[in-house]
C-alpha cells in the first residue's frame, strides 16, 4: 500500500538481514550497509535525484534509519564489550556513470557540493588516523562541561562556559570523553591510458572516513562516490581567495584493481570472434604492432605473447605462480627499441611507460616520502610497477636505474609485490603486471663473444628473471640495410604529405596496422579474460622437451662436465608462452600447436641469445672451464692422476692453483684436506700420489 504516498512500502527494500548480520559482529568486519541505486530508484524515483544535491543530508537521515533496525541485545554487547555504541554507515552503490562521473581534470566550480563519482588510481596513501568529530571541552573554574562540533581541518574551543553564572572561558579538552572517526587521506590520479597526448596526469585529494578507511591502497583502481567541497589556503596567517578542492568520500562504489575493465559490446564481440578465427592471426596481430618500424619479427612476436600473458595459479597450499610474461631488449643504440616499447604501452589494455632513471621519489617500486600531501608525515607512494598492477610496464633505460629499486625488482618480478618497511610503515603493494625493459650495453656496442654481465649494467640475478631477452646489433646487411632505408624515406615522406593536407591514402595505407590498435585493445582485454587449461598432450610435449634437452649434454664422455641449455626456471617460461598462444587464439584448452609454438620461441632465445648454454651466457666459461673454476679439489686430482705413476710435484700443483686465482694458503689447505680424505698421499717429501 501506498497510502498516497506514491511509496509502496510493502515493497520497499528494509536492509534488514544486512543490517543485523553487520551488528552482531560489529566493530569487526564491514561496519557499513551498502545501498544500490537501483533500490532507492525503485522506492522513489524524486529520493533518488535528490541525491544530488543533498547526498549528505540523505546519508544522515538514513544512517538514524538504520540504528532503529539494530537490536537492544547487539547494542549492549557492543557497550560493555567495547564502550562504544554500534555506528552503522550507509554506502551508496552502482552509482550511473552516465549521470554523475566526472574526470578529474574536468572539476569545476559547478561540482562544488554536490554528488559526484571519479574514477582513478590511488597514488600515495597516509596511515589512518583519528579525527575528532565531537571535542568534550570543561571549563578550567567549575568544571562545567560542553560539547562541540568539530571542524573538518581545525580544532574548535568554546569561547564562554554554558555553567549559569559561570564566565569561564578558558578550557580543557577531555580527549578520552570526545568522539572521534577513523580518517583516511589519500591521493588519486587520472588513469595513465585515458590521458590525452602530451598531458600530465591530474591529481586530487580524497579523504575516506569510516567503514572506508583503509580499504583502498596505492596502485588500487577505484570509483570514489562523495561530495565536492574546498579549503582555504594561507599566506602565512592571512586566507587567499584561490582554494583547494577535496573530495569527501561517502561510497568506494568500484574496484578495478586487477579486473580488465574493458568490455565489448555485441557488435564488438562479433569482430573479436571473427578476428580469432582468421587463418593468419599470429602474423596479422604481429604486424600490427609498431607497423612502421622494419622487421624485428622476433621482438614484436613476443611483444605480443606477452600483452596476453600466462595464466596466474593459486595453488592450495597459498603458492601463487606468476603468469606475466617479461621481455628484456638489450641493443646497440638506434634500433628502436624505445619506439618498440613505447607502441607496446599503447597497446596493452594497461600501459605505463617510465624510464630507470625515473624523476619520481618512487621509482619503479614505491617509496615513502614526506611532502605537502603528507603535512610533515611520511606517505606511501606507488612507483611505475604498482601503477602498472593487472597490466604492462615498460621501462627505458632499465640499466640505469637505482640502487634501492634494484634491490626491490627481484621480489616485483617474481613474487609480484613490494614490501615497504621505512619510517614506521610496514605494506605490501601489488606489483601484478608485466615487465618489458630495454637497456643499453656499458660500451655503446655489444660484443656476443664476451659474457653479457660484463657488458650490462645489470646483476644476473635480475637478468635471469626475464622470460626472454634479446640482444639487437645493429650490424651491416647490403640487402637490410636497402630495405630499412626505404621503410624511413616512405615514413618520412607520408608524414609530410599529411602535413600538408595532399591526398594521402596510398601513403596511409600502407603504414596502416593490419588490425586497428581499438581492436586490438578489446581483443587483448577480451583474451586476458579467459584460463586456457593444458591438455596431457600439451603437458607431454613440453615435458619431453625439457627432459630431452636435460639428457642431449650428458653423453660428452667423463672429461666433459654437463652444461645446462635450460633449467626449471624456462620450463615455467615455456608454459607461460604457451598459455599466451593460446590466449591468442581465443582457446580454451593448451593443445600440442600451442606447446609447439612456445618450444619454437624458446628454442631460439636459447640458441642464437645464450648460444645453448645459460652459464655460459652469464659467465662467458664453457662448462668444463667453470667447473674446474668452481671445484678446485677435481682440479688437484686430475692434474695429479695425469702427472703419472711418479705422481705431481706440491709446487707444480701450487703453481697450476694459483694460475687459476687461488692463494697458495688456500692450495695448501687444499692439498691436506685431499690428503685427510684419503684421496691423495705424498709417498717421498714434495710429491702427491692419487691413493
Amino acid at each position: 500500500m501506498c497510502g498516497g504516498s506514491g511509496v509502496d512500502l510493502d515493497a520497499a527494500p528494509t536492509y534488514g538481514d544486512q543490517i543485523e548480520s553487520v551488528a552482531q559482529v560489529y566493530p569487526k568486519g564491514a561496519k557499513a550497509v551498502y545501498v544500490t541505486w537501483e533500490d532507492v530508484t525503485d522506492f522513489h524515483p524524486r529520493l533518488s535525484n535528490n541525491l544530488l544535491w543533498n547526498l549528505e543530508n540523505t546519508l544522515k537521515a538514513a544512517r538514524e534509519v538504520v540504528s532503529e533496525f539494530i537490536s537492544d541485545e547487539a547494542q549492549e554487547r557492543v557497550r560493555e564489550e567495547h564502550r562504544t555504541d554500534i555506528s552503522i554507515d550507509v554506502a551508496p552503490l552502482e552509482i550511473p556513470d552516465q549521470l554523475y562521473q566526472e574526470e578529474i581534470r574536468d572539476l569545476r566550480k559547478e561540482h562544488l557540493y554536490r554528488m559526484v563519482k571519479v574514477r582513478g588510481l590511488v597514488r600515495k596513501s597516509l596511515p589512518v588516523r583519528p579525527r575528532m568529530e565531537v571535542g568534550l571541552f570543561e571549563c578550567n573554574w567549575e568544571r562545567h562541561r560542553q560539547r562541540v562540533i568539530q571542524d573538518f581541518f581545525t580544532l574548535r574551543e568554546p569561547n564562554k562556559c554554558i555553567g549559569e553564572g559561570c564566565k569561564c572561558t578558558e578550557f580543557q579538552l577531555r580527549e578520552e570523553q570526545s568522539q572521534f572517526i577513523d580518517s583516511h587521506k589519500l591521493e588519486l590520479q587520472e588513469f595513465p591510458e585515458d590521458l590525452p597526448p602530451g598531458a600530465q596526469p591530474e591529481r586530487l585529494t580524497v579523504f575516506v572516513e569510516s567503514s572506508l578507511a583503509a580499504q583502498a591502497r596505492p596502485g588500487d583502481r577505484i570509483a570514489v562516490v562523495g561530495v565536492m567541497r574546498t579549503r582555504a589556503q594561507y599566506t602565512g596567517r592571512r586566507a587567499r581567495t584561490e582554494f583547494d578542492v577535496y573530495l569527501y568520500a561517502h561510497s568506494i562504489d568500484e574496484r578495478e584493481a586487477e579486473a580488465e575493465n574493458l568490455e565489448p559490446t555485441e557488435e564488438e564481440m562479433e569482430q573479436i570472434l571473427e578476428l580469432s578465427r582468421h587463418p593468419d592471426l599470429r602474423e596479422r596481430i604481429i604486424n600490427s604492432i609498431a607497423p612502421s618500424i622494419y622487421g624485428m619479427k622476433w621482438q614484436k612476436e613476443a611483444i605480443a605473447m606477452q600483452l596476453f600473458g600466462g595464466v596466474d595459479k593459486h595453488l592450495p597450499d597459498g603458492t601463487r605462480i606468476r603468469g606475466d610474461i617479461h621481455v628484456l631488449m638489450m641493443g646497440d643504440p638506434g634500433v628502436a627499441k624505445s619506439q618498440l616499447l613505447r607502441a607496446a604501452a599503447r597497446l596493452a589494455p594497461r600501459g605505463v611507460m617510465a624510464t630507470g632513471k625515473s624523476s619520481s621519489a618512487a621509482g619503479l617500486t614505491a617509496a615513502a616520502v614526506r611532502d605537502e600531501f603528507g603535512e610533515g608525515r611520511w606517505t606511501l607512494e606507488a612507483g611505475t610497477l604498482v601503477l602498472a598492477s593487472g597490466g604492462l610496464a615498460c621501462i627505458d633505460e632499465i640499466d640505469k636505474m637505482d640502487e634501492d629499486d634494484r634491490s626491490a625488482m627481484h621480489e616485483a618480478m617474481e613474487q609480484q609485490t613490494v614490501t615497504i618497511a621505512k619510517a614506521g610503515i610496514n605494506a605490501q603493494l601489488h606489483a601484478k603486471c608485466s615487465l618489458l625493459a630495454a637497456a643499453n650495453p656499458k660500451r655503446s656496442r655489444f660484443d656476443k663473444t664476451l659474457p653479457l654481465p660484463g657488458q650490462v649494467n645489470m646483476p644476473v640475478t635480475l637478468l635471469s628473471r626475464f622470460d626472454i631477452f634479446f640482444i639487437i646489433q645493429d650490424m651491416p646487411d647490403p640487402k637490410r640495410d636497402a630495405e630499412l632505408a626505404t621503410r624511413i624515406l616512405e615514413s618520412h615522406r607520408a608524414g609530410e604529405m599529411i602535413g600538408s593536407g595532399a591526398e594521402t591514402e596510398l601513403e596511409e595505407r600502407e603504414l596502416q596496422p593490419a588490425i586497428s590498435r581499438e581492436l586490438l585493445r578489446l581483443y587483448v582485454g577480451y583474451a586476458r579474460k579467459l584460463r586456457p587449461v593444458m591438455t596431457p598432450q600439451a603437458q607431454q610435449k613440453l615435458k619431453d622437451h625439457y627432459t630431452s634437452m636435460r639428457r642431449s649434454y650428458q653423453q660428452r664422455g667423463e672429461e666433459e662436465e654437463q652444461v645446462f641449455p635450460i633449467t626449471p626456471r624456462q620450463l615455467e617460461s615455456l608454459i607461460r608462452l604457451a598459455e599466451a598462444d593460446a590466449r591468442m587464439h581465443l582457446s580454451h584448452t593448451v593443445g600440442p600447436e600451442n606447446a609447439d609454438h612456445a618450444i619454437e620461441m624458446l628454442t631460439l632465445f636459447l640458441t642464437i641469445t645464450l648460444h645453448g648454454d645459460i652459464d655460459m651466457a652469464f659467465d662467458g666459461l664453457t662448462a668444463k672451464e667453470r667447473k674446474q673454476k668452481e671445484d678446485p679439489l677435481a682440479l688437484i686430482v686430475r692434474f695429479i692422476r695425469q702427472s703419472g705413476a711418479e705422481g705431481a710435484d706440491e709446487l707444480e700443483v701450487l703453481d697450476l692453483l694459483e694460475e687459476q686465482g687461488f692463494t697458495r694458503t688456500d692450495c695448501e689447505k687444499y692439498l691436506q684436506q685431499l690428503s685427510k680424505d684419503g684421496r691423495i698421499f705424498s709417498p717421498a717429501n714434495g710429491r702427491w700420489r692419487i691413493a
